[in-house]
């Protein structure tokens, strides 16, 4: 990968390795497939990855990687 930028590598770069800068991922599994989430608090979470055996999956937009998500709208419950 090559990074053209007028910004000095340092500064692009500062935090990367942090740890406590990192998303905490989880992994669930939820009609047949598996996702990789980021919880954000108050019943929500942000969808990083879908894994799954079946192509209509990655169709649907509201599990698309960067969507967020209320655990109610996934489970149904009201």
């Amino acid at each position: 990968m090559i990074l053209w930028s007028v910004i000095p590598i340092e500064t692009v770069l500062d935090g990367y390795d942090d740890p406590t800068r990192q998303p905490k991922l989880q992994t669930i599994e939820f009609g047949g497939a598996t996702l990789v989430v980021e919880w954000l608090g108050y019943g929500q979470m942000r969808i990083h990855r879908l894994i799954s055996p079946r192509p209509a999956d990655y169709l649907r937009a509201d599990w698309a990687p960067g969507q967020i998500v209320d655990l109610t709208e996934l489970f149904g419950q009201k």
